[in-house]
């Protein structure tokens, strides 16, 4: 890892709906930390693919009737959530006093996620599965400040993960609580845990972004 890339925070994310949350976490961490931030954003290859399947079929906002799915479409969406996030990170960074910066790879968040690992020792990931509605969590998951869990132990990556999410959670006016990766309790707002602990398969599963400490 050189110099130049590991003096920055990677936010990784596939979807411009979690561009809010994911850039909030990014940001405040990359101030913390006295970083800029890099945001990467990763084109659905599935969807390119999807798109190629004689039954696929989409209903634009405006029409009232179910049109064929086409490749320029979904490059189109590309472009669109691209814009989309470049206006939410230039908006959330003023706010945070970060520099950031915006690339697109092709791909899919978890394969994206672990070729970006050598980039830098702080990865954000967005979450792969939507979280639920505030409205329609249980009355014990609605909370009003933000809940970092960490996955830490007396590991020396462990001890660096708990330091970092310990400054995140300073960062946010939020608590640090611990965790397990595999635990099946309500989603914190992120998970912090050590880049050597990364599965792909167990990250997948959850509703919360993943931070990645190297």
């Amino acid at each position: 890892m050189s110099e130049g890339t590991a003096a920055q925070v990677l936010a990784v994310l596939d979807d411009a709906a979690a561009g809010q949350a994911v850039l909030e976490l990014s940001s405040a961490l990359a101030r913390a930390v006295q970083r800029d931030l890099a945001v990467v954003y990763v084109e659905s290859a599935q969807s390119l693919v999807a798109a190629a399947l004689p039954f696929a079929q989409v209903l634009s906002h405006a029409a009232t009737q179910w049109v064929p799915l086409l490749p320029q479409d979904v490059e189109q969406g590309y472009r669109a959530q691209a814009t989309r996030l470049r206006e939410l990170a230039a908006r959330i960074s003023v706010r945070h006093a970060v520099s950031w910066s915006l690339r697109v790879m092709r791909g899919n968040l978890p394969g994206a996620a672990l070729e970006l690992l050598t980039e830098s020792d702080l990865m954000l990931v967005a979450a792969t599965l939507p979280s639920l509605p505030l409205a329609a969590r249980p009355a014990r998951e609605r909370r009003r400040h933000p809940i970092v869990a960490v996955v830490g132990d007396t590991s020396p990556a462990g001890e660096r993960a708990l330091r970092v999410a310990a400054q995140l959670a300073q960062a946010l006016g939020g608590s640090l609580q611990t965790a397990r990766v595999d635990a099946a309790l309500a989603p914190p707002d992120v998970l912090v845990l050590p880049s050597a602990s990364f599965v792909p398969g167990a990250v997948a599963k959850l509703r919360c972004p993943v931070l990645l400490v190297g």
